[in-house]
């Protein structure tokens, strides 16, 4: 196979794939009293995140979230992949110790 054929030939991402890719465009930030805000870099897009007593899930407000994650409890549209990251990057910065892990696991 030529090398054209095997550039042409480029593997698809999967649905969710797609979807952590376009949550890497989504700005996350702490909303008031309790949950998550997440908007477009446009800035034209705003959404509230909340995580629910009875799941233990992120919930979204954005039309994706409402429609398919319906009758898939585990979708996760772009704006709870964004928020996820977001909360795993504040407990990195701010909980993670790598040395009470270690003795945890001991």
């Amino acid at each position: 196979m030529s090398s054209k054929k095997q550039a042409i030939e480029m593997r698809k991402f999967t649905a969710a794939e797609q979807r952590a890719a376009k949550a890497e465009r989504v700005s996350v930030s702490e909303a008031e009293p309790y949950g998550w805000v997440a908007e477009s870099k446009a800035g034209k897009e705003t959404y509230i995140l909340y995580s629910s007593p009875f799941t233990k899930r992120l919930v979204c407000t954005c039309a994706d979230y409402i429609y398919r994650g319906k009758d898939d409890p585990a979708y996760e549209c772009k704006h709870v992949t964004a928020v996820l990251k977001f909360i795993a990057r504040w407990y990195l910065a701010n909980e993670y110790d790598p040395i009470r892990q270690v003795c945890k696991n001991s």
